[in-house]
């Protein structure tokens, strides 16, 4: 599988403070977003929403904002 990394410069990894988040493209047409695992207050907050073979990640609103 080929990755584009599209990451917004001010959220790659070591010039934001916030670990290495990442928004990747693929070939398939669809996005991989690496980011950090929710805490069990916010998990619990979209309980019901998440299907077994799903994960739920957290993002800062910057680095999706940074990417239209």
């Amino acid at each position: 599988m080929k990755l584009n990394d599209i990451t917004p410069p001010a959220f790659a990894c070591g010039n934001c403070g916030c670990g290495c988040p990442a928004v990747l493209e693929t070939e398939q047409d669809t996005y991989i977003i690496i980011g950090k695992k929710l805490s069990p207050a916010a998990l619990a907050a979209v309980s019901g929403r998440v299907a077994d073979d799903e994960y739920v990640i957290e993002v800062k609103k910057g680095m999706i904002d940074g990417l239209k």
